[in-house]
């Protein structure tokens, strides 16, 4: 049973929880994006990504990350830059042989920018060897918070009406939703890494004196953008996936508001600044383009197209349309060669959660390898429900289908105007495939073109406005 995102809205709106406080921090907006999403998952949506252990062996390998950092890509030791740039975690391994951070890297690579690049560990590690030449790791802010909350320093307390306030909540949360979740702990947690790490971030603003913070995926990091606003450096945030009208992360009530949300926000193109009420002017919402994409989207010009139906999966969707590749891998009406590729997220936990598709004949894309804009290249077609990934093989003239599950309505548009096909069936599938017509697909409407120029361009323009 999937969730109504309206009635999701309806609840917040209904238990007032944009009005909960703790000495001026609001809590509501720092656990929000979670919250909603458990819930959800609750409902039957699955895991978006797989989960790093927190037993005894990860706790070391953190310490062990804290002691590297202290003397190598140590941030307090970096000189001062006119960009703090906070990378994505994760990283694509291209055929240079290097780890990209696919939102920053094309950037960076233009060195037209003063900048210094941090990044944080991603299940608990750090590719190598990245691309990204000003590096700098944050693990030492991270893993000195942990440290800190594990020995309870500077803990929070909760006042007896905000917990009265959220046990209301929860209670709602169970009777409307069936979910059970814990509020008051996702609330001290979310003070708790406020109180430890917030002190870190002011040092680090001082060392590196920014005109301007940019950073991939705001939702998470409402500390440091805390901090820039004590700061009064502008906080700008890259766009790293879709973007949609009941997107957590992004999308706020009208008459409601996000005190931790970036500055401005730079979008793939106009397309994503439709339909969402983002909690700043609509002024400070630019489309600039994809800069990876365009970047490496005439790369593989000469693969040969074959007859290959690509299907892009996502955790949360996982069990669904793993389930509909095999059906159709063993359809004899499909001619076509079946790939599956895995989100990253997927990979170390597909073969437990989807064995049908690991006893299938289905060839599964389980590692960077062969990269994903080659399997555009290389496929006529793909599947898939609400990915990025959809958007960006359109670009490469790929016949698309949206997959009719849960969350299929968030492709709504390209199946309106012709772009895409909604399937819900193999017989679906049989019908329109090779019947599609891709010239509908509007490129520069979803991915604006000249897209590191458009970035640099933005940025120099905010940095410019701090100066005077």
């Amino acid at each position: 049973m999937s969730v109504d995102p309206d009635a999701l809205m309806a609840f917040e709106a209904d238990l007032d929880l944009f009005s909960i406080e703790v000495d001026g921090v609001p809590l509501w907006e720092r656990i929000r994006f979670q919250t909603l999403r458990e819930i959800r998952q609750a409902n039957g949506r699955g895991q978006a990504h797989t989960a790093v252990s927190n037993g005894i062996k990860g706790y070391l390998q953190g310490v062990a990350l804290w002691a590297q950092n202290v003397i190598y890509r140590n941030p307090y030791l970096a000189d001062k830059h006119d960009f703090l740039f906070f990378g994505h975690k994760r990283r694509k391994l291209e055929d240079d042989g290097y780890w990209w951070d696919p939102y920053s890297d094309p950037i960076h690579e233009q060195n037209e920018l003063d900048y210094i690049h941090l990044e944080s560990p991603h299940n608990l590690s750090h590719l190598s060897p990245a691309k990204t030449s000003n590096l700098r790791y944050n693990d030492l802010i991270e893993y000195t918070g942990f440290l800190l909350r594990k020995f309870g320093v500077r803990r929070p307390s909760l006042p007896d009406d905000v917990v009265s306030h959220f046990r209301e909540a929860e209670a709602t949360i169970d009777d409307r939703f069936d979910a059970d979740i814990d509020l008051i702990a996702k609330a001290r947690k979310s003070l708790h890494v406020r109180n430890t790490t917030l002190p870190l971030y002011t040092l680090l603003l001082d060392r590196i004196d920014p005109s301007v913070v940019v950073i991939v995926v705001s939702y998470g990091r409402e500390t440091l953008i805390e901090t820039c606003n004590q700061a009064g450096v502008p906080v700008v945030e890259l766009q790293h996936g879709v973007i949609y009208d009941h997107h957590y992360g992004y999308a706020y009530p009208e008459e409601e508001t996000k005190t931790t949300f970036p500055d401005y926000l730079l979008t793939f193109g106009e397309f994503w600044n439709e339909n969402v009420r983002f909690p700043i002017p609509d002024d400070h919402v630019i489309p600039t383009g994809y800069p990876y994409l365009e970047s490496r989207i005439n790369t593989y010009d000469n693969i040969e197209r074959t007859e290959q139906l690509l299907f892009i999966s996502q955790g949360t969707i996982g069990q669904e349309l793993s389930r509909f590749a095999v059906a159709v891998d063993k359809d004899p009406r499909i001619e076509h060669k079946i790939v599956y590729k895995l989100h990253p997220g997927e990979y170390n936990r597909w073969r437990d959660e989807y064995p049908h598709l690991a006893e299938s004949d289905v060839t599964v894309v389980d590692e960077p390898e062969p990269p994903l804009y080659l399997l555009f290249a290389s496929s006529s077609a793909q599947v898939g429900v609400y990915s990025t990934a959809l958007y960006e093989g359109l670009c490469f003239d790929l016949e698309t289908f949206v997959y009719d599950v849960d969350s299929a309505d968030l492709l709504r548009p390209l199946v309106e105007d012709g772009t895409a096909s909604l399937v819900g069936s193999v017989d679906d599938l049989t019908r329109s495939i090779g019947k599609i017509n891709e010239a509908h697909f509007d490129r520069e409407r979803f991915f604006k073109s000249n897209a590191v120029g458009n970035v640099i361009r933005e940025l120099e323009r905010i940095k410019a406005q701090m100066a005077r």
